[in-house]
């Protein structure tokens, strides 16, 4: 659903709701990578026995937070490319 609507696939409006629903597409696609990075950063310590302490995760987020728009422009992108699609304005 997220894909479709930022390739202007998702119902069309004459309206700015398509640039709203495509920004908040956007907006989430961008959270859900950070979310990932965090998470996977995480799970790779826990799994080899570590804890990560209070500061190693404030740097995990701030780092989580600086890339997710661009990681989140990369992954729609590619995703586009591999369903065949031309790449979305980002």
């Amino acid at each position: 659903m997220l894909l479709a609507s930022v390739n202007g696939q998702g119902e069309k409006s004459a309206d700015s709701g398509s640039a709203d629903q495509a920004l908040f597409a956007r907006s989430i696609m961008a959270e859900l990578v950070a979310l990932r990075a965090i998470l996977l950063n995480v799970l790779f310590k826990l799994a080899n026995g570590e804890k990560p302490t209070a500061e190693e995760m404030q740097r995990l987020i701030d780092r989580a937070d600086s890339d997710k728009l661009k990681k989140a422009r990369e992954r729609l992108a590619q995703a586009a490319e591999s369903e065949g699609q031309p790449e979305g304005n980002s």
